[in-house]
């Protein structure tokens, strides 16, 4: 994100409300390196509850999701009883198996703050939930296949499973799973195996629907998906659209919300670089519908 981006971004998140609570940024040792983290405790409600790890995209900041997002992720999770904590990746990236970028062992450092925020009495250890946008969501479907006993259920926006990752994806349970995915995403493609960046390549991945068969499959779905249309509330070029499979294994569930005509976005956020990125949808009030989503999949009791 350029200079300019960056100030309008943080020019519009303080005008934004923000959602009562406490912010906290702490820092651990993993991994012989220093990790940092900032965590939102809303104001209303007991702990421990349920949090969301919100999992920034290459290039980005834990920090720079909070305002890229209009602090709707905080707001959001207040009324649905989570908190969330936003990592941050080594040197803004994540190691999420495509052999590209990061090598930090981001899986242990996500596992030992999870276990941390559940010793401090912060985190149900039937409600950790792990969302990210591209990079941050090639993260959560990572997480999901080596740790399902730990990961409640995923979301991942803009983004697909990696090929290796799926090539080893082995969830000890069926894990509930929401994508958003643009049609016009030019990093990300629907229908491409290669992530590419201004023409280099950044890794293998399956497409988007192959990424949610992947998942079906896992979870042992049945039937076809069911097609919905959503309301095209914004006259911004986009339209969403669902195909929900639901009757999976264990009730979990896999959504694929289409974005006909969306690019590399998170929905609604700070619009930047539209011609790299493509067009943000303002279709769909995103959050509510993220955390409704996680709110109906707590982890099972051990048996």
């Amino acid at each position: 994100m350029g200079t300019l981006c960056a100030l309008l971004v943080a020019a519009a998140a303080a005008a934004t409300p923000v959602p009562p609570g406490a912010r906290e940024t702490k820092t651990m040792e993993h991994g012989g390196l220093t990790r940092s983290w900032h965590l939102f405790k809303p104001a209303e409600g007991p702990y421990p509850r349920p949090v969301l790890f919100a999992l920034h995209g290459g290039g980005g900041t834990g920090k720079g999701f909070i305002e890229h997002a209009h602090h709707d992720i905080d707001r959001a999770a207040a009324a649905a009883g989570f908190a969330v904590v936003y990592p941050e990746g080594v040197k803004k990236a994540w190691n999420d198996g495509r052999g590209i970028g990061s090598k930090a062992d981001d899986h242990g450092f996500l596992s030992a703050l999870a276990d941390r925020l559940i010793k401090e009495g912060v985190a149900d250890p039937r409600g950790l939930y792990a969302a990210g946008i591209s990079n941050g969501g090639f993260m959560s479907h990572a997480l999901a296949c080596r740790d399902a006993g730990r990961w409640a259920a995923i979301g991942a926006v803009v983004t697909s499973m990696g090929e290796a990752v799926a090539a080893d994806c082995k969830p000890s349970r069926p894990v509930p799973v929401l994508m958003v995915n643009g049609t016009e995403d030019r990093l990300i493609p629907w229908d491409g195996r290669e992530v590419k960046l201004l023409g280099r390549s950044r890794g293998r991945k399956l497409t988007v629907p192959e990424t949610a068969a992947k998942w079906a499959a896992l979870d042992g779905c049945t039937g076809e998906p069911v097609r919905e249309d959503l309301p095209d509330a914004a006259d911004d070029g986009t339209r969403w659209s669902l195909e929900a499979r639901r009757t999976c294994k264990a009730g979990a569930e896999v959504l694929l919300y289409k974005v006909t005509g969306g690019g590399h976005t998170w929905p609604n956020a700070e619009v930047y670089l539209p011609r790299v990125v493509g067009r943000t949808s303002r279709d769909v009030a995103f959050e509510p519908l993220l955390f409704s989503f996680l709110k109906r999949h707590p982890l099972p009791e051990a048996k």
